[in-house]
């Protein structure tokens, strides 16, 4: 196993698809992280030329090669999804952390996201009746603090993703290079 090219670890995550127990190594999880935003650039730019050249074209919105990349990209995205947080999931085992922080951190985004939107919809609905929005500074102030404690949990699961891996077994499972783990960092 110590001997994979970067595009066989970046597949290895999707060949263990769901399995959220056991333990992946920093070279699968980064190569994965990689593959990943490479496609993603390569889909962003391609929409992004898509619709200057449809609107070239005669058509002003675009929105032919907007829906089309638009549908592709989500699609990509959820496609992705399982396999990105398994190996988030197992990649913390590997440094003897609980999948859990992930769980946590995905909890956060949706709290955010829903105080987001309490915050932001209320303005929406006034800007498109005409009139002036309505203040709501404590909910406001409560996103912007919400938003601080989500970066700064990234910034710690950033250096979580970057540590080595626990040496020999775990509680989780094996040593993803396996036995010879010095051979591999030689």
């Amino acid at each position: 196993m110590n001997n994979l090219n970067p595009i066989q670890w970046a597949l290895r995550p999707l060949k263990n698809y769901a399995k959220f127990s056991g333990r992946a190594s920093r070279a699968e999880f980064w190569w994965f992280f990689l593959f990943a935003m490479v496609i993603y650039l390569v889909m962003a730019f391609a929409f992004g030329f898509g619709a200057t050249g449809l609107a070239a074209m005669g058509d002003p919105t675009g929105f032919g090669s907007f829906g089309v990349m638009a549908v592709l990209i989500v699609l990509y995205w959820l496609a992705l999804l399982v396999p990105t947080i398994a190996v988030q999931i197992r990649r913390l085992h590997d440094i003897n952390r609980s999948g859990w922080w992930i769980g946590g951190f995905y909890l956060l985004y949706v709290i955010y996201m829903v105080s987001l939107f309490g915050v932001m919809s209320p303005a929406i609905r006034a800007g498109a009746a005409g009139v002036a929005p309505p203040p709501s500074p404590v909910l406001a102030v409560g996103v912007g603090i919400l938003a601080l404690v989500m970066f700064a949990y990234g910034i710690a699961l950033l250096v979580f993703f970057c540590l080595r891996g626990t040496p020999g077994p775990n509680r989780y499972g094996e040593d993803p290079y396996g036995a010879n783990v010095e051979e591999v960092f030689a």
